[in-house]
């Protein structure tokens, strides 16, 4: 069950910083050269894709524990 729950954060925490990330780059669109916000967004990138990774790599080392696909 705690392996499920930490599966569960980590997709929460991916879907938190990729919504931090979309923001950023919507607001970096919309305001064009004048976006003050650079390293923020490329922070929120860094971010993003480490849990990202970490997720995946969970859930595939999950997977080949117990030979089940999700």
């Amino acid at each position: 069950m705690e392996t499920l729950q930490h599966l569960r954060r980590l997709g929460d925490e991916a879907l938190q910083m990729e919504s931090i990330y979309l923001s950023l780059k919507i607001e970096k669109a919309l305001t064009g050269g004048e976006f003050e916000k650079e390293a923020a967004l490329r922070e929120a990138e860094e971010l993003w894709k480490e849990i990202r990774n970490e997720y995946y790599s969970f859930l595939d080392f999950l997977q080949g524990r117990s030979n089940m696909a999700a």
